[in-house]
């Protein structure tokens, strides 16, 4: 669940430096895959919780690259860090 975390800040960072809310997105896809195939979750399953996961994360790093600056970035940081320890 920590680790969840640090793996957002760091795609956060990496949104920040390069732009781009669809690589910060397929990255964590990605990560989500694999770490659903290391705890055992068959394929389908894996692959089920891979697309949920990556339209979210979608939208949640579009969302703060949208709303770069103001009110509306942090609510949504927090928020999509504090969704994360779900």
């Amino acid at each position: 669940m920590i680790l969840k975390i640090f793996i957002l800040i760091g795609l956060l960072k990496l949104l920040d430096v390069t732009g781009k809310p669809f690589l910060c997105s397929g990255i964590y896809g990605c990560l989500v895959f694999v770490f659903s195939l290391m705890f055992g979750t068959g394929i389908t399953e894996a692959l089920l919780i891979t697309a949920i996961s990556t339209a979210l994360a979608a939208l949640y790093f579009w969302l703060l690259d949208y709303f770069n600056d103001g009110f509306a970035y942090w609510g949504i940081l927090v928020g999509g860090l504090l969704i994360g320890l779900v």
